[in-house]
């Protein structure tokens, strides 16, 4: 027997979230890369983490967050769109 649940968030706040969350994702990556390559810029100084791979690996985990997110706002919109019918 299928649930019949109305959406959490309206169209237009799935749209919102699928898009910052889209953004968070490429900068999560962007900043994983870096410090797993040990970029200068990010890892020289004496107040940067001491452990970088671990920080990318915190990045890219959050990344995955955001990738729930993006399908969780994406089934949100898709069921705002179909219409919630109430029995």
């Amino acid at each position: 027997m299928p649930i019949n649940v109305r959406p959490v968030v309206g169209p237009g706040l799935a749209g919102c979230c699928t898009i910052f969350s889209i953004l968070g994702i490429v900068i999560l990556l962007a900043l994983g890369s870096f410090f797993g390559r040990h970029v200068e810029g990010l890892t020289g100084s004496t107040k940067d983490p001491k452990d970088p791979d671990h920080v990318a690996k915190m990045c890219y985990a959050a990344a995955i967050i955001y990738g729930a997110f993006i399908v969780f706002c994406g089934l949100q919109s898709k069921r705002s769109e179909t219409g919630f019918t109430s029995r």
